[in-house]
C-alpha cells in the first residue's frame, strides 16, 4: 500500500542575504563583480513523527537563518574553481581571474567550496550545512532537504539532497 508523503516548507522573509559575487561561464567568459539580494526557501520530506509533524518549523527555520546570515552583506568567492584563484591573506583576500585582480577585505569575503557561485552551488553549500545543524535533532527520519536559492525574483537555483542515514 502507497503511503503518503509530507514535507515542510519554510520560506521567511529573514532568508534574505545579500551578496556581491561574479560567476564564470561559456568556458572563458568571468563576468563583472555584482549583488543580489538572495532569498532561500527550505523543504524536508519525511514521515510523520509522534507529534504528527515531519520536524519542528522553529528548528528548520532557526537552521536555515544561521547560513543565510553568515553570507549576508559578503562577497561569496568559490574555494574550488579552475581559473578564480582565491589567497586569504593576514588582512586581505585576493581572488585573481587570468589578469583580472580582486581585492577584499578578509572579513568582508566567505569562501565556499564550490566551483562557481551560482544559486545552484549555493543551495547545496546551505542544504549541506542545515544537515549539519540539524542531523542530531532530526536524527534518519526525514528522506530529503531541498534548499532552492533566488538570486533575481523569480531565479531560482536549487539543490535535493538525499537526508544521510547512519
Amino acid at each position: 500500500m502507497n503511503q503518503p508523503t509530507f514535507r515542510v516548507d519554510v520560506t521567511k522573509q529573514q532568508f534574505v542575504f545579500s551578496a556581491a559575487h561574479f560567476i564564470t561561464f561559456a568556458g572563458d567568459i568571468c563576468e563583472r563583480l555584482h549583488g543580489h539580494n538572495y532569498k532561500v526557501r527550505a523543504s524536508v520530506e519525511g514521515p510523520l513523527d509522534e507529534n504528527r509533524y515531519v520536524v519542528d518549523f522553529i528548528a528548520l527555520r532557526d537552521a536555515v537563518l544561521e547560513e543565510t546570515s553568515q553570507l549576508d552583506h559578503h562577497v561569496v568567492l568559490p574555494q574550488n574553481h579552475d581559473e578564480i584563484k582565491v589567497v586569504v591573506g593576514e588582512r586581505e583576500t585576493t581572488a585573481t581571474f587570468r589578469d583580472r585582480r580582486w581585492i577584499f577585505p578578509k572579513e568582508d569575503c566567505v569562501i565556499l567550496p564550490v566551483v562557481n557561485t551560482t544559486a545552484e552551488e549555493m543551495a547545496r553549500v546551505i542544504g549541506e550545512r542545515v544537515i549539519e545543524r540539524t542531523r542530531d535533532q532530526f536524527s534518519d527520519r526525514l528522506d530529503f532537504i531541498e534548499i532552492a536559492v533566488d538570486e533575481n525574483e523569480g531565479q531560482w537555483g536549487v539543490c535535493r539532497l538525499p537526508w544521510p542515514k547512519s
